[in-house]
């Protein structure tokens, strides 16, 4: 990126944010603290109010705003692809709001660019995605996470109950097929995860919460952290088929995959998993194209499943 694209971003990036300090914009445009400062000092001079001071932080002043610019090929298509996924993973009311955004997008490209945008979009389709058709709650959800407001829930849980909870919304995240709200419930007084399309009803209410609540990332690490204290990983090692190892690679880091290594017509992977079961039921699929190295444990619960399997069919 040259000097003048990089300023011109640093300007559009000092307004997403109340204030961002040197070291945000040096790690997102890959340059020193040096460069940063300079880049400001250019700023300032051309006449744009930022304030702050290096350690603490810069900001446009209020009332500031840098007209509206026109974005790149690259960008367009990048805001095209967006919207697919947004088709497949969010609820309709989310879907709607994307689409009112792209449509303004869309108004200012040069004509050249709108035939471009027109063209991919009946040439990208994203299908390994489930359409997400549950209630539209996300938009209620995120302006409850944005707001720090608490929500009424009517939750129906894995066994088919029903029960009334006051939560507050830390952060929501996509997996499997289906979103999950992060949340402290009132009523347990602790945290817990929701599944969206569990939630019967949903209401903001206007009261918002005072706690300080940790991040969602902060959150996950945590429960990964406590997850894996409570597992006994242990070392597995499986010889692939060259042939067939294409098949093991699309799942491989679902099962804990640490390192492979080819070995004339095979291929050696190792993982760290705490569950031989799981394990031994993947490698039933590969047949006598994948081979149990070790653990010997592993090797035998492969046999026995593969006998069961055997007498099942006769």
């Amino acid at each position: 990126m040259n000097k003048f694209d990089r300023v011109i971003s640093t300007l559009v990036l000092l307004q997403t944010k109340k204030i961002i300090k040197a070291q945000s914009i040096s790690e997102r445009f890959g340059i020193s603290l040096r460069t940063v400062y300079r880049d400001i000092s250019t700023l300032k001079s051309a006449g744009i109010p930022i304030i702050g001071d290096p350690g603490i932080g810069y900001s446009v002043m209020d009332g500031y705003r840098l007209p509206p610019l026109m974005f790149n090929a690259g960008e367009a298509a990048a805001l095209l692809t967006a919207e697919k996924f947004m088709v497949k993973l969010t609820d309709k009311n989310t879907q709607e709001q994307y689409s009112s955004a792209m449509m303004k997008i869309k108004a200012i490209l040069r004509s050249s660019e709108k035939q471009s945008l027109a063209t991919l979009d009946s040439s990208i389709e994203i299908s390994d995605a489930n359409s997400w058709d549950h209630k539209a709650y996300l938009q209620d959800l995120f302006k409850s996470i944005a707001g720090r407001n608490i929500l009424d829930i009517q939750y129906q849980k894995a066994d088919g109950k029903s029960s009334q909870r006051s939560i507050e919304p830390i952060g929501c995240y996509y997996q499997f097929n289906s979103w999950y709200v992060v949340a402290y419930c009132q009523l347990q007084k602790d945290y817990r995860t929701f599944k969206m399309n569990r939630i019967a009803s949903l209401q903001v209410k206007d009261l918002q919460y005072d706690e300080k609540h940790p991040t969602l990332q902060d959150y996950i690490d945590r429960q990964d952290d406590s997850w894996k204290e409570q597992q006994q990983f242990q070392s597995i090692e499986i010889a692939f088929d060259v042939a067939f190892v294409q098949y093991a690679e699309r799942r491989k880091y679902y099962f804990g995959f640490v390192a492979q290594n080819e070995m004339g017509d095979t291929v050696h992977m190792k993982f760290l998993n705490s569950s031989i079961e799981v394990i031994a039921r993947w490698l039933l699929q590969f047949g006598d194209k994948a081979t149990v190295l070790s653990p010997a444990l592993l090797k035998e619960r492969v046999k026995t499943l593969a006998t069961d399997l055997y007498h099942h069919y006769n």
